[in-house]
């Protein structure tokens, strides 16, 4: 990926449990701020994979007191929203590992979801396809909240997604990155 600096999210399984990765319930946890994001290039998939998969990013900010207002329409590139856009790795134009299923550059607006990829390894690896789009969604969306190299030891954030907690839908933002992100959306 010669001179782009990309945060990519890349699958391994692994057994390794993070309690402290899994807080508490997120539709427990009241939401103060609320962040914009559209959903775009998302017209073959599956409307009820797309709409569980929110709800499950949704969790994830939830936990930490950020609600995500989504939308699926109106995909022009805004400053006021982010975008996520789903696409096959086809038509992608940089050049990423055979493991990776998104990426993003800090600091920009935009998030990409390799959606097939995202589909053949929760295939392979026996997770719910929402379930996995969730997260990679959620990690995605982190990066651009969050400074560069955000990827942390456990939770969502892990370059290597946690297959096991992502199936027990028990991935979080560290306390850390949850007050960073918190700081970045109220500023």
């Amino acid at each position: 990926m010669s001179g782009f600096r990309s945060s990519s999210i890349v699958v391994l399984v692994t057994a390794a449990s993070f309690g402290a990765a899994a807080s508490a319930r997120a539709a427990d946890a009241p939401a103060g701020l609320h962040v914009a994001v559209a959903i775009c290039e998302a017209r073959t998939m599956p409307p009820d994979i797309v709409a569980s998969a929110e709800r499950i990013a949704g969790d994830v900010y939830r936990a930490i007191g950020v609600a995500i207002e989504w939308s699926n329409a109106g995909c022009a590139t805004d400053e006021q929203r982010l975008t996520v856009n789903l696409i096959p790795r086809q038509a992608s134009t940089l050049d990423v590992t055979d493991v990776t299923l998104g990426f993003a550059e800090p600091g920009t607006t935009v998030a990409t979801i390799l959606y097939d990829r995202v589909a053949a390894f929760a295939r392979r690896f026996h997770v719910k396809r929402d379930v996995l789009l969730g997260y990679t969604i959620a990690h995605e969306i982190g990066h651009l909240l969050l400074p560069p190299n955000s990827h942390s030891p456990q939770g969502v954030m892990r370059a290597a997604i946690n297959l096991q907690e992502a199936s027990k839908q028990r991935l979080r933002f560290t306390k850390e990155q949850g007050e960073l992100i918190v700081r970045a959306i109220e500023h």
